[in-house]
């Protein structure tokens, strides 16, 4: 998956295209936000599985249904929480799709990665390269100011968020806007040392998901008017 400062840039961009308001953004990241991991002291702890549905088991690669997520949000999509949510695990796939499909190479059941000079590096996870890639990434959209202002809490968050197959709290959902908060306003410098992508390569499938997303959006609209 995409680092948060890429789902948050992402959402940004399509923000001011569509006009989703704040809880779009914190849809964005919704998915990733219970995994105790990002938001480490958020004290309701889901399983990853469940917010992305990927039900694939562990130590294979995720790839999110998206289907299973309409057959259960069609007549909510509407909600700006669960439109981001399900822009995020579309974003993931997206991401996720290229990476396997361009960095990664099975050789006698195990993958391997392939960097950008189509080496391969043995004795590293490919996921674990992958993730500190798209982290370095998303520090060069932090320092390019691309993801936006701080966002808030509006008057109507805690009602979108019945409309969740899971339980946050209000104070779940404050730890959340505080971590996306922090990162818009981490300061960083930017790293353009990369093993496995190039930032050219990397700034084309920020783009092209982008592309994807917004050619999408009138389609998950029509679904939203059912």
């Amino acid at each position: 998956m995409p680092s948060w400062g890429v789902h948050i840039a992402l959402a940004n961009k399509l923000n001011k295209k569509f006009e989703l308001g704040n809880d779009f953004i914190i849809g964005n990241v919704l998915p990733d936000a219970t995994n105790g991991i990002i938001v480490k002291n958020i004290p309701n702890v889901i399983n990853h599985a469940k917010t992305h549905y990927n039900f694939e088991g562990p130590n294979k690669p995720p790839k999110n249904d998206v289907d299973k997520f309409l057959e259960e949000y069609k007549d909510k999509l509407n909600n700006p929480l669960i439109l981001g949510s399900l822009i995020h695990i579309m974003t993931d796939n997206f991401f996720n799709f290229y990476f396997k499909k361009n960095h990664t190479v099975n050789i006698n059941g195990e993958n391997i990665a392939m960097l950008n000079d189509y080496s391969l590096l043995y004795g590293i996870t490919p996921w674990k390269l992958k993730q500190e890639e798209f982290g370095k990434f998303a520090d060069y959209l932090i320092c390019n100011n691309m993801l936006g202002n701080n966002i808030a809490l509006t008057k109507d968050t805690l009602i979108l968020l019945g409309d969740l197959s899971y339980e946050l709290s209000l104070y779940d959902i404050g730890l959340v806007v505080c971590k996306i908060n922090s990162i818009i306003n981490k300061s960083v410098k930017e790293l353009k040392e990369y093993k496995m992508f190039t930032f050219n390569e990397l700034m084309c499938l920020y783009n092209d998901c982008y592309d994807y997303i917004e050619e999408e959006m009138p389609k998950i609209k029509k679904l939203e008017r059912r």
